[in-house]
């Protein structure tokens, strides 16, 4: 297991730690690594993030404990015994990574399901006081639930939002997910925003349709038509408004984005005829070109 912060040393199966028995680890990160663990009194099973001391960890906690929706893990204990640990509710599943992966991508009807899921999550945290932003959205932290509902999971990178100077010069960012804002460079403030997590949930939008890695030139920047002739323009039309590389370009506030997406269920028909079109006329000059021997 890789990314385990300088002096931690893993867990091994069968330790307790408080009441909790440790499994087998499930990942390590800059933040901690976490490990599969059994509630041996409720006999339940628990994520169990190893932290080094001091007062982020309390920070953590308490601003995991405060935050309520269907699709964040709740948080169990705080123990401090021969370390820190945070337990939290395990969540079971595949990343969505994974998932993708697996399968080459979804279809445009589950895509829109668990982009509403995503988008309602979102909109739950940039309406708190002051917003919470997530600031590292992607398909690693997020999870598909055996009854395909979507979890998410790893808040470390969350934080309230900072309406003044003094931004943090490095942050958590994931290539091809991170906004271009969250990154240093020259001359730049290095910030995040509602905006940026807008932008993520973008990419992870273009990813679930065409299980192409955004930023992977070619592949992750061609049309979403590419890879799905049937999915609608103004489906791929969305996906750029989220991207723009200028924030004040993107979407300003999820629900105009949910409210793009709902209007969109009220043309599907007609969308549907025009996609199925395009998608034999597509067919058509395919055909022809492999009959001339130009593919």
């Amino acid at each position: 297991m890789s990314g385990m912060m300088s002096g931690e040393k893993m867990l091994e199966a069968g330790r307790m730690v408080g009441k909790y028995e440790i499994i087998r680890p499930l990942g390590a990160g800059g933040e901690g690594s976490v490990y599969l663990a059994k509630d041996t009194v409720l006999f339940r099973l628990a994520a169990v993030k190893q932290m080094e001391a001091g007062t982020e960890i309390l920070q953590e906690a308490v601003f995991l404990r405060d935050l309520r929706h269907p699709m964040l893990p709740m948080v169990y204990d705080l123990l401090y015994e021969n370390g820190c640990y945070l337990v939290m509710e395990y969540i079971e599943g595949v990343s969505l990574h994974n998932y993708i992966k697996k399968r080459g991508s979804v279809g445009e009807e589950q895509g829109s399901i668990w982009a509403e899921a995503l988008l309602s999550l979102l909109e739950y945290l940039h309406n708190r006081k002051p917003p919470v932003i997530y600031r590292d959205l992607k398909p690693d932290n997020i999870i598909v639930c055996p009854d395909k509902r979507l979890r998410l999971v790893d808040l470390g990178a969350a934080f309230l939002k900072n309406y003044g100077e003094g931004a943090r010069k490095r942050m958590a960012l994931t290539p091809g997910y991170g906004a271009p804002e969250q990154q240093a460079a020259a001359g730049r403030t290095v910030y995040a925003d509602e905006r940026s997590d807008i932008y993520a949930f973008g990419k992870v939008l273009y990813y679930m349709l065409t299980g192409a890695e955004p930023g992977r030139p070619p592949y992750g920047s061609l049309p979403v038509s590419v890879y799905n002739p049937l999915a609608g323009d103004d489906l791929e039309r969305v996906i750029k408004k989220c991207t723009r590389e200028n924030p004040d370009e993107r979407y300003q506030i999820v629900e105009d984005i949910r409210q793009d997406l709902s209007g969109r269920k009220q043309g599907k028909e007609v969308c549907r005829r025009k996609n199925f079109i395009r998608h034999m006329e597509k067919r058509v000059w395919l055909t022809e070109k492999q009959t001339a021997g130009l593919l």
